[in-house]
């Protein structure tokens, strides 16, 4: 699908629970091209991670501790939805709300909010296999992949953090590189900045330059071949003509990044 040539006018407002297919739809888009995601559908249906998002959205929406943005099509704001974020607040529950007077004073960081952004130890070494003559399955990527990020959120919030969390973001293709997933994440920085915590992410492989573009510096990562777990089965890859050949699923490279909030 290509990009049109001109910038799509759009703006961001908070997503409603009529947005929900809208915004699951997108998300499966956004990852057609994603290994990770792609191989887990041979195991989990064609349509798991749209599916996945479509039934989470319903709480997500609810839960105050989310904020829900979608970028709608046209400068009013009531076009269709062309791309989303959810943001995840972490710490504010036992925040005092400002009043007027406290609006002109600059933001103080969290106790446990860090002034640098430093790498983090490595995660844990990946599961093996059920039994020394079973193969590695997708039980196995999907154990590896959850120790990871119970690590690296260990060691990004410990007790008392205060910070911004991205849950997900996601570009309609068509409106991909035109600023849209810049300006929502824009959004939720801005904010970060205004309350003095910082945000990270755990991104994936493809999604980190646009983070990295936004302030974001890698913290740690967890680096696997997809094949270990594929059982033999190879990446189906369509050409331009729509003929498809077989390849290798390769390395894939999980990211977490951090971004310190910017005092002023």
């Amino acid at each position: 699908m290509t990009t049109p040539t001109a910038k799509t006018p759009f703006k961001l407002v908070p997503a409603t629970p009529t947005d929900i297919d809208a915004i699951a739809q997108i998300a499966g888009d956004a990852f057609q091209t994603d290994s990770h995601t792609l191989m887990k559908a041979i195991w989990k249906g064609e349509n798991n991670h749209q599916d996945g998002t479509r039934e989470s959205l319903p709480d997500l929406l609810s839960n105050p501790k989310m904020d829900v943005i979608v970028a709608r099509k046209g400068s009013d704001g009531t076009g269709e939805v062309i791309g989303s974020i959810i943001w995840v607040k972490i710490g504010y529950e036992n925040q005092t709300p400002k009043t007027d007077n406290d609006s002109a004073e600059k933001p103080v960081p969290s106790t446990a909010t860090t002034t640098t952004t430093a790498a983090f130890p490595p995660p844990p070494p990946p599961v093996p296999a059920s039994s020394p003559t079973s193969p590695l399955t997708i039980s196995e990527l999907e154990q590896t992949t959850n120790n990871a990020m119970t690590h690296y959120m260990k060691h990004l919030m410990p007790p008392g953090t205060k910070c911004r969390i991205i849950y997900g973001v996601n570009v309609a293709p068509a409106y991909q590189g035109q600023g849209v997933g810049s300006a929502l994440l824009k959004w939720g920085t801005d904010k970060a900045d205004q309350d003095g915590v910082f945000c990270w992410v755990s991104s994936s492989m493809g999604a980190w330059p646009t983070y990295a573009k936004a302030g974001f510096v890698e913290v740690g990562r967890l680096e696997l071949t997809l094949d270990d777990y594929a059982q033999g089965v190879k990446w189906n890859v369509k050409n331009d003509e729509g003929e498809e050949t077989e390849q290798d699923w390769g390395v894939y490279i999980w990211r977490w990044m951090k971004r310190d909030p910017k005092l002023e």
